[in-house]
């Protein structure tokens, strides 16, 4: 299961209730970008896998040595974050997915804009992926052959110069290649799909509290099932509406948004009655969400 990344929810959340400046909003552009061409290359594997002997792992991100097999003396230890890790065909697979919003020329160790100017080496990337798996792979007592891909999916951008290279996909070729690709497995490959999610990092190191404080934030319940930054109208006291989509909200289902929400913004935030209903701007009160936790349908 892939979920959304934490940089990427404060960012959603913030924009209700502070103003982002510049290049926040361009964080939240580029990793909103990101995050939706991840969604879609999943719907492409998961059609692709369905019903066969494959395993997928989604969003798989490990620790390893950095520096352990190449340098005499580690560096420490080094997070490495994988789109997608299948297991099919009795080999190993790797995909990075990009979701570019601008056109690229390939180069064999650099791209390009179309300006001319250099973007940066995307294979080395990939590459470190690669060899990062293999040696958590071997460090397990496994031995496998990994493929990994570079995977383009924006319909609308252009690859300049761009080579049939069997590790890049993009949307023209990306359905026949994972036919190709996604063959039930022959062998048992539960002992190494076990190891791995074993070895799987639950939390990233760079998820990390926003740097905001509470009494900065705006007051209000708010629709996240639409771009509205106007408050949810109150239609009783069991139900709220969104104007922009029509969405209805239960008073329960707000105070679930509103902890979810404060424990995204900062985990070490105390969560509390009184100030989840500080939080809503006065919309549930203190009295409802002790009542909610009196019959247990809250835990925190």
């Amino acid at each position: 299961m892939r979920t959304i990344p934490l940089k990427l929810k404060q960012l959603q959340i913030l924009t209700r209730r502070t103003p982002l400046d510049e290049t926040e909003e361009k964080e939240k552009e580029k990793l909103t970008r990101g995050w939706q061409g991840e969604l879609g290359f999943d719907k492409l594997l998961d059609t692709a896998v369905r019903g066969k002997e494959i395993y997928h792992l989604k969003d798989y991100r490990f620790k390893i040595d950095s520096g352990t097999e190449t340098l005499k003396v580690a560096s420490g230890m080094s997070e490495v974050q994988i789109d997608n890790v299948l297991i099919a065909g009795d080999r190993v697979y790797t995909f990075e997915v990009k979701n570019f919003g601008f056109d690229l020329i390939y180069g064999t160790k650099s791209w390009f804009f179309e300006s001319g100017r250099e973007y940066k080496d995307l294979s080395m990337q990939v590459n470190r992926q690669r060899t990062s798996l293999d040696f958590l792979i071997r460090n397990g007592g496994f031995n496998y052959d990994i493929t990994s891909h570079l995977v383009f999916v924006n319909p609308s951008q252009t690859i300049y110069n761009m080579p049939n290279l069997e590790n890049l996909l993009v949307p023209t070729n990306t359905h026949r290649r994972l036919a190709k690709i996604c063959q039930p497995n022959r062998y048992d490959h539960g002992n190494i799909a076990d190891y791995l999610n074993s070895r799987r990092l639950l939390k990233s190191m760079y998820d990390l509290p926003a740097n905001v404080e509470f009494d900065e934030l705006r007051t209000g319940v708010f629709c996240y099932q639409c771009d509205s930054v106007a408050e949810l109208v109150r239609v009783n006291s069991y139900k709220y509406c969104c104007h922009s989509c029509t969405k209805e909200f239960t008073t329960f289902e707000i105070v679930s948004i509103l902890i979810d929400e404060l424990k995204t913004i900062n985990e070490a935030w105390e969560i509390s009655p009184a100030r989840i209903s500080a939080f809503s701007g006065g919309a549930v009160s203190s009295s409802t969400v002790r009542r909610y936790k009196r019959d247990r349908r809250l835990l925190f």
